[in-house]
């Protein structure tokens, strides 16, 4: 039987890096031209909802068990959790807003709507203009996971183990569903939080099987594998189909979803052979590490990054004048040179304090007196 994963996955953060790299491919080439005649935008993020569904689904079933052996408190556990959760994405998300709406009011709704943004509700906004030209409007997917992990630590930490594969199958249910109830008002968007329950339900099933069935695992790959099939099946027949049509609306989430906990499912394992070894790669597994970073600026830096470097180049004598490839290789090159920098002297600073935080320290320590991982 498979090993059980524990601990850090290194193989996930190179899921990360292709999923961060499909975003950024959707959004600097024309769509349904060259390389991005593929969803890429959508099998990008739906890996991005999966991963997380998973791994802090897994968090919370492991700190709800905890709870039940009398190691920690509830209240503690969710304090834990949110401010742990405000320390990873919070500083560099506000950080980001803030310097649009200061310095780019004219390319953003942030202006005249800035607490949509600034309570993460920008994804109701989106909804509710369809301006997708804002340059913000990747946020919407960060909206979404905040909205769904105000609420998720309490229907895990709450729900009884032999409850909780039904509330896993109703959020699963719930996304296509709702999706359906998008199509029939004419929203075709999906940007509401309801409408990617199936991916972060999927991702919260491989949770749910390492964590309390792991003698499944066997039988859960099967399953899997069949269901990947399928979907792989179901996913190239919908490339033939128009965006608007009803099954596609319905339907191909739910399927990139299925073929990205497919991946994901054996990442964690541990892939082998030359796709492992490609997973396995300190550069790939590096850029996931910073993907968060590459996510939030990856609109700024073409537009307004790269410009100011060619101003700056011309100014002190050298004249340079980019076509539409090497543009975007200097924004490229930029993009993670920026998102380096993010990492090492904003992010990663301020991501250590959760150490003061700790899922593992004892119900009768206050926060802050012992250190732990997570």
């Amino acid at each position: 039987m498979p090993k059980v994963p524990t601990g850090h996955m290194p193989q996930l953060d190179s899921l990360r890096t292709v999923a961060v790299l499909l975003v950024i491919v959707y959004h600097w080439f024309p769509t349904g031209e060259g390389v991005n005649r593929l969803p890429n935008g959508t099998i990008g993020v739906m890996v991005f909802f999966v991963i997380s569904g998973f791994l802090i689904t897994r968090i919370l079933i492991d700190n709800r068990n905890r709870i039940e052996a009398g190691q920690s408190r509830l209240t503690d556990t969710y304090r834990n959790f949110f401010v742990r959760r405000a320390l990873r994405i919070f500083p560099l998300y506000y950080l980001a807003i803030t310097v649009v709406w200061l310095a780019f009011p004219d390319t953003s709704d942030i202006d005249d709507h800035p607490l949509y943004y600034y309570f993460y509700g920008y994804n109701i906004l989106l909804h509710k203009t369809g301006n997708w030209a804002d340059i913000l409007s990747p946020f919407w997917t960060l909206g979404v996971e905040e909205q769904l992990y105000f609420v998720w630590p309490w229907i895990v930490l709450l729900t009884p183990k032999a409850s909780f594969r039904w509330v896993i199958i109703g959020m699963v249910v719930c996304g296509v569903l709702f999706r359906g109830y998008g199509y029939s008002v004419g929203d075709l968007d999906g940007v509401l939080t309801p409408a990617s329950f199936d991916a972060f339900g999927l991702g919260a099933l491989w949770a749910y099987i390492v964590s309390e069935r792991p003698d499944t695992l066997p039988d859960f790959l099967k399953k899997l594998t069949t269901a990947s099939g399928l979907a792989l099946l179901g996913f190239v027949t919908f490339l033939f189909l128009p965006g608007n049509s009803i099954l596609v609306v319905l339907l191909q989430r739910l399927f990139i979803s299925i073929l990205a906990l497919f991946i994901i499912v054996r990442a964690s394992l541990g892939i082998q052979g030359v796709v492992g070894q490609v997973l396995d790669s300190k550069a790939l597994q590096y850029v996931g590490r910073i993907s968060y970073g590459i996510y939030v600026f990856h609109m700024i830096v073409p537009g307004f990054v790269t410009p100011f470097l060619m101003r700056v180049a011309n100014r002190v004598g050298l004249t340079i004048t980019l076509g539409y490839w090497s543009h975007r290789l200097v924004s490229l090159a930029a993009l993670l040179i920026i998102a380096s920098l993010s990492w090492y002297l904003f992010e990663k600073p301020i991501n250590d304090l959760k150490r003061y935080f700790s899922y593992t320290k004892s119900a009768s320590k206050p926060v802050g007196q012992s250190v732990g991982q997570g």
